[in-house]
């Protein structure tokens, strides 16, 4: 059985997420780890970390991991006005404490 490669990232935590969303359908795959292990290099080569399906597989997950990273459309953003809140905070540390002997109400 041949593997290659159907994605590459420099964040481990983004392959172990991608790996087990493969596998939780069923596709078998394996992470290759190009990164010295005591110093963390993310620059080319040596800081990616690839994911491996056997060959067959390929198609099906490609087609799941651009499914799943698809841009959304981006929201157009309205502008919010501010918005003054008026607190009393005086009011708010007399619930909050006991009064002291000789303290106003």
């Amino acid at each position: 059985m041949s593997w290659k490669v159907c994605h590459a990232t420099v964040f481990e935590p983004e392959a172990y997420l991608v790996k087990g969303f493969l596998e939780h359908q069923g596709i078998p795959c394996l992470l290759e780890n190009g990164r010295f292990g005591m110093d963390p290099v993310r620059i080319g080569s040596l800081g990616t970390i690839k994911i491996l399906v056997p060959e067959e597989w390929i198609p099906v997950a490609s087609k799941l991991i651009s499914h799943r990273t698809a841009r959304r459309p981006a929201v157009a953003k309205v502008p919010r006005l501010a918005v003054v809140i008026a607190v009393d905070f005086r009011h708010r540390r007399r619930a909050g404490r006991p009064r002291q002997r000789g303290e106003r109400p």
